[in-house]
């Protein structure tokens, strides 16, 4: 049945507004304003009208697709290699083609080695493919299959991750939803027309202008239900119920923000958020909304999350992690370290910012059950902890109180800690990947007037609080380490920077360090609270100092050094910056994670058997072949739902049977499938004038189909229909591309 052109151009217009929100919402975001993330929307109109044109030609697929993807992937690698940056103006398309080539093979070397890739340029590009994949697919499906299922459910997909990091671009859902309920009703019912023109059914007049109006009802009140659903799903008896800890997400998200740690949205303030990776951005600014009152008696840095693992491009806190769920009231996380006194912090969310709870110091003991992180090698059958997290959502309102250990001991104390570091500590604190030479120098002229480890991280310290701080810095290459480029290039930088630099730098001359993020104390209140704000979002070091363990230390020369010794404050309230903080977005809301200290909690005799739930194992670093074990997860589950389909239903079912649905399902896969006004007879007839070799071997399987499925007999020698078809099968797979039927 022919289609007007009006009735193409509408079709062709809901399509645009189902797949352009996706790449139209990303292109907002400017997740790296050196790079044309726009292009995205182009790539995916080409893509969808070269999609139409094709699925209008009434050629096979099979010569179709790859020539479309190979389109693609040519046009989007000359567009790429036109805006390349730091490459010269007047280099020749072959010259940028072998930049994008060497750029990704730089991407691929990181990634294998288990680093911190920041180059955005592969990202972009594999976005770029992921559009004109749902461009030219989508047309495909509604304009050659009459199915616009696969648009659909792709770019709805694609749209909810991109909402997850940035819920305030809910507007292009709403297009996106109108659109999808409107393209499904009509290409639903154009397939149904066409059936029943072949049948002969009479129509009645007006039918697509009342499903018209049907369907766009339906749609409004999808969009309904969706403005309202976050208001319900905010109810507590709900969002218990969906609040379950989610690490298998978590851990996906860990592995993104690795992969392309260098995305950072442009386009607002950001608010603060903690994740397992931490990178080494550009300029960011945080929003000033205030998202914790911590009522304490000392003003502290309220720790979040630990790092241990640096990159060269920033920071992760490494695997393995063992998870144990702790009840409220567990002492399992208390440490045997000296020189601490206890104090308690009533916590209230004002803001969520996630699941992870904070604390002063070494947090040791909620008032509610939590998920702990933990490294599982920590010295001494201690446990390091690494995060807490909630196992309800954390909604405006809620309290928790969570007791800490603060160190008390005085410097002369620390001057005096040994230097017996256990193999655990070793192991895990004082790893360095390769860095640039003059580094460990600069760290060596330090600290060598000093001789005992504590002065030295004190040398460190002020060294670097005397370099300038600011929010507004380049990022650094994605081939230099973000290190270096801060101390020998900028030289300027924000709390991420001093904290990594004070922690490489302590590394490389033997003293076990940390980075620890969180949020600074905040604005004292009349009440003796502290009201914390996202633009508190903070990162310090630790550095390890037996047997007083992880000892706090302030690199950045805005915020006050950490005060040493019993009846001081550990931390005073710090001067506010002029400018805010850096923005979550894609990878950013998980790779700028902002402050927290970690305890290295070893449990007390009484709570040897609280912290049995965190087991020793053995480190294994899976980062090297994880790309591969992707690769062959997604290879099974494309072989298992292939497998699936092939032998649906056809379990236990005769010979006849079998033999007759896989070779419907072959061919029909091939473009030749039966119509629906086809009795088995008849379509055996067409398919064997099509395959002639096979001729006999065809007739016989769907007389004997025929047979069964109207007189349910089948002859006794039916067995042999399942060798009949594998002749059949070898016959068809021999004309791919080449088997089409009127």
């Amino acid at each position: 049945m022919s289609r007007s052109l009006p009735s193409v151009a509408f079709d062709a217009l809901l399509l645009g507004l189902v797949v352009l929100p996706p790449a139209a919402a990303v292109a907002s975001v400017r997740l790296d304003p050196t790079l044309p993330f726009g292009m995205l929307t182009g790539v995916v109109l080409i893509a969808m009208l070269i999609g139409i044109v094709f699925a209008s030609s009434g050629l096979a697929g099979e010569i179709l697709h790859p020539v479309a993807l190979a389109t693609g992937l040519i046009g989007i690698s000359v567009v790429i290699g036109e805006v390349i940056p730091d490459v010269p103006s007047d280099a020749t398309i072959d010259e940028r083609l072998g930049e994008i080539v060497a750029q990704v093979t730089a991407w691929l070397r990181i990634v294998l080695s288990g680093g911190q890739a920041t180059n955005n340029l592969l990202f972009l590009f594999l976005l770029a493919l992921i559009a004109w994949m749902i461009g030219y697919f989508g047309a495909w499906a509604v304009f050659r299959a009459r199915s616009a299922w696969w648009p659909v459910t792709v770019s709805a997909t694609a749209l909810t991750l991109v909402l997850a990091n940035f819920p305030n671009l809910f507007v292009y859902m709403l297009v996106e939803l109108i659109a999808a309920m409107l393209l499904v009703a009509r290409v639903n019912l154009e397939a149904r027309r066409m059936v029943w023109q072949s049948v002969g059914l009479p129509q009645s007049q007006g039918l697509a202008g009342r499903a018209f109006r049907a369907s766009l009802s339906l749609a409004l009140a999808l969009v309904a239900l969706a403005w309202v659903a976050p208001t319900v799903l905010a109810s507590r008896a709900i969002s218990q119920g969906l609040g379950e800890p989610t690490r298998p997400w978590q851990q996906a998200q860990v592995e993104f923000n690795r992969l392309f740690g260098g995305l950072q949205a442009q386009n607002e303030a950001s608010l603060s958020g903690f994740s397992r990776s931490m990178t080494l951005h550009g300029s960011f600014h945080l929003a000033d909304t205030s998202v914790l009152q911590v009522r304490s008696p000392k003003p502290e840095y309220w720790r979040a999350i630990v790092y241990d693992r640096y990159t060269g491009h920033g920071w992760l806190s490494s695997d393995p992690i063992d998870q144990a769920t702790l009840t409220a009231g567990s002492d399992a996380l208390r440490s045997t370290d000296r020189a601490r006194s206890e104090i308690d912090q009533q916590v209230t969310v004002l803001q969520p910012r996630g699941s992870y709870l904070v604390g002063a110091s070494q947090p040791f003991r909620f008032d509610r059950t939590v998920g702990a992180q933990a490294y599982p090698d920590a010295p001494n059958n201690g446990v390091d902890l690494v995060a807490a997290l909630s196992l309800t959502p954390l909604e405006p309102g809620t309290r928790y109180t969570v007791a800490s250990e603060i160190s008390i001991a005085s410097a002369a104390d620390l001057r005096t800690a040994n230097q017996a570091y256990s193999a655990e500590i070793r192991q895990r604190y004082l790893d360095l990947p390769p860095i640039p030479e003059r580094v460990h120098q600069l760290a060596e002229q330090i600290t060598a007037p000093q001789q005992d480890p504590y002065d030295k991280a004190e040398a460190i310290e002020s060294y670097l609080r005397a370099m300038p701080y600011t929010l507004d810095v380049p990022p650094p290459p994605s081939d230099r380490d973000a290190v270096d480029y801060f101390l020998f290039d900028t030289k300027t930088g924000y709390c991420d920077y001093f904290a990594s630099a004070m922690a490489v730098m302590a590394r490389s001359v033997g003293i076990p360090a940390r980075v620890v993020s969180g949020y600074a104390t905040g604005d004292p209140q009349d009440d003796g609270s502290y009201l914390v704000k996202d633009s508190n979002s903070h990162s310090w070091t630790e550095i390890y100092l037996p047997p007083y363990g992880w000892i706090p230390f302030e690199p950045s020369g805005s915020w006050p050094r950490f005060q040493r010794g019993p009846g001081e404050a550990s931390a005073t309230t710090p001067t506010p910056i002029p400018t805010p903080r850096p923005i979550p977005n894609v990878a950013q809301s998980q790779s700028q994670a902002t402050p927290t200290p970690t305890p290295t909690p070893t449990p007390s005799p009484g709570a040897a058997e609280a912290a049995q739930p965190f087991t020793k194992k053995p480190p294994l670093d899976l980062h090297p072949v994880l790309p591969l074990l992707y690769a062959l997860g997604l290879l099974a589950l494309i072989a298992l739902a292939l497998w699936y389909l092939w032998n649906r239903g056809l379990r236990g079912m005769p010979p006849a049977v079998v033999a007759y649905a896989k070779m419907t399902r072959l061919a029909g896969w091939l473009g030749f499938g039966p119509k629906l006004t086809e009795t088995p007879e008849e379509y055996g007839r067409a398919l064997s004038s099509s395959v002639p070799e096979v001729r006999t071997s065809i007739l016989r399987i769907s007389a004997e189909y025929a047979q069964y499925r109207f007189g349910r007999r089948t002859d006794q020698r039916a067995e042999n229909l399942l060798r009949l078809w594998r002749f059949v099968r070898n016959a068809l797979i021999r004309r791919v591309g080449r088997l089409r039927r009127q």
